[in-house]
């Protein structure tokens, strides 16, 4: 079987052929297009609405006179443009995910006719099944960052907190996107529990790409293609080793 690097190479290619990159092009428009607005217009209010979680001592120390509070409002400053960064990247990362949904099977066909021609392919669900897993992942993921709110305002942990579970809803939603046109819903199951550790290593190489500011937009194809490659090959593997 292919290593992580290996896959992520293979999958970089792909991503540059102009079918992928004509693929990407609309939802990376649509993606900038929102987001650019959303932010020329609401970023200060936005703002503001976050420097109301803070503890109001820290809101007045920053706002009385003197020098010493008025580097201290320039730290807060930029903690809370940084917050509202690292939210507008969740954000986005979801609705990416989201929109991958549905041009996901081009991916895998591509691929598949691509490289592993040969292979059987298998799948169970439908898209209205996938919506519904993925908006009870977003579910659990609400839930687990609303819980936790009180902890983003802590520097560091907070980005932890943040990034942890929307990486498991990343891995779980798009994985389970994919392998609903590759395996059967037993075999999946399997799949997850035999190669648990590799499956963790593809994801987190293939989730950092989401890390990268501006190519966070782009990425979620890139991803995809990774992630379908890392189980065409587990498939591959599985053909190869059964008796003739």
């Amino acid at each position: 079987m292919k290593g992580p690097l290996r896959t992520i190479q293979e999958s970089w290619k792909d991503f540059l052929s102009w079918k992928m990159l004509f693929l990407n092009l609309g939802p990376v428009l649509v993606g900038l297009l929102f987001w650019g607005i959303l932010l020329f217009y609401f970023s200060d209010n936005m703002v503001r609405i976050l420097e109301g979680f803070l503890p109001a001592s820290w809101y007045h120390y920053a706002h009385s006179s003197g020098l010493v509070p008025a580097f201290f409002s320039l730290i807060l400053k930029v903690f809370v443009y940084m917050l509202l960064g690292l939210f507008v990247l969740v954000l986005s990362l979801i609705g990416n995910i989201l929109v991958a949904i549905f041009y996901t099977p081009i991916v895998i066909a591509y691929v598949h006719k691509k490289d592993y021609p040969n292979l059987p392919l298998e799948e169970f669900g439908d898209l209205s099944f996938c919506l519904q897993y993925f908006l009870k992942q977003l579910a659990y993921l609400c839930m687990f960052l609303l819980v936790c709110s009180p902890l983003y305002f802590i520097p560091f942990i907070g980005i932890f907190v943040s990034l942890i579970p929307h990486y498991f809803f990343f891995k779980n939603t798009l994985s389970f996107d994919i392998a609903t046109s590759l395996f059967n819903q037993e075999r999946y199951t399997e799949v997850l529990r035999d190669y648990k550790i590799t499956h963790h290593k593809i994801s987190i190489l293939a989730y950092l790409f989401s890390l990268i500011p501006i190519f966070n937009f782009f990425a979620t194809l890139l991803q995809t293609i990774i992630l379908t490659r890392y189980f065409l090959e587990i498939k591959a593997q599985e053909k190869s080793s059964q008796p003739v």
